[in-house]
Order: C-alpha cells, then structure tokens, then sequence
C-alpha cells in the first residue's frame, strides 16, 4: 500500500441496510448494485484513496470462468471486486495481509469483520454512520447549490441588460 489509503466497503452489507437500497435489491439486483455505485462515486474522498467495493460473487451477474467466479473491474474511480470466496473472506484477507492496516477505513456492520479491522488497527465505520454521512453530504452538496443560485432578475434589471448587450456598439 506504500503510504496509500484504502477504503474497503463490504457492498451487500451496505446495500441491504439502505432503506433505498433494499428494496430495489429485491426487485433489481444489478440495478441495485449500479444505484450503489452511483452513492459511492459522488462520494469518493478527495485525497486520493483507493476506494474498494466488495461484492460475493456467487452475486455475480457473469457465468464462472475456469478459474472461479473472481473478477474485478474500475467503474467511475472504483475498485469493483467480485470475490470468489465471499466479500467477508477477501476484506478480511486484505486487512490482514496489508503493510499498513491503519490506512485502511473499513465500512461494514459486520461483526467479525470488524473484529479483524480493530485486531490489526484498520479504521472502521459502521454502515448506519456511513449511511448518515452519505446523506449530510448530499444535503450539504444540495444547500451550497442552492444558495450559489442568482436571485429572481427584475424586470428593470432585465431591461438594463438587454439594453448593454442587445444592440450593437456604435464602434462596430
């Protein structure tokens, strides 16, 4: 990892405590899980972390291959990973085989992951908390847009424009 932060987040775990989420998983698996990728695309951090989505793949909507049912791929700034095992074995392999556990933030609710998290020093955010600040972002994001918009033009003031950039200069 060489000095890199990693943010690994168990997707199911978070997808099914999400009261938008949820429901859709039920209807629209790989819907559910694009809906997902979406919230954590708008929420990558800023200083460069690499940011880990971990999905079982037994979920996996491609047929197995020769070598088991792993795949990886990099949607819109992340790390999308099928484990062949499950999500639960491979993040806890990650924390366990990494040089640098405390630069890991682990997002999960599950107890034996964080069990591991904590053991080797790994940072660790529940998904409730996740979630929470998921939303204070998006409304925070939301007001700023908000307060950035021009207020109403009046008519005299769209008078005044049309006047300075309607006609013609007389030097043209």
């Amino acid at each position: 990892m060489a000095g890199r932060r990693e943010i690994l987040i168990d997707a199911y775990n978070v997808i099914y405590a999400d009261p938008r989420l949820n429901p859709l998983m039920r209807r629209d698996v790989e819907g559910a899980r694009e809906e997902f990728l979406a919230l954590v695309a708008q929420r990558l951090p800023a200083d460069g972390s690499q940011t880990y989505v971990v999905f079982d793949a037994m979920r996996d909507p491609r047929p197995a291959t020769g070598t088991g049912r792993t795949n990886q791929e990099y949607h819109r700034g992340i790390h999308v990973i099928y484990a062949r095992e499950t999500a639960d074995t491979w993040i806890r392999e990650r924390i366990q085989n990494a040089a640098e556990p405390a630069l890991i933030t682990l997002v999960t609710s599950d107890r034996e992951i964080l069990e591991t998290a904590r053991a080797h020093g790994a940072g660790v955010l529940r998904v409730a908390d996740f979630l929470q600040l998921a939303a204070r972002r998006h409304a925070r994001t939301r007001e700023i847009r908000d307060t950035e918009k021009p207020g109403h033009t009046s008519k005299r003031e769209i008078a005044e424009w049309e006047r300075l950039f309607g006609e013609p200069r007389e030097d043209e």
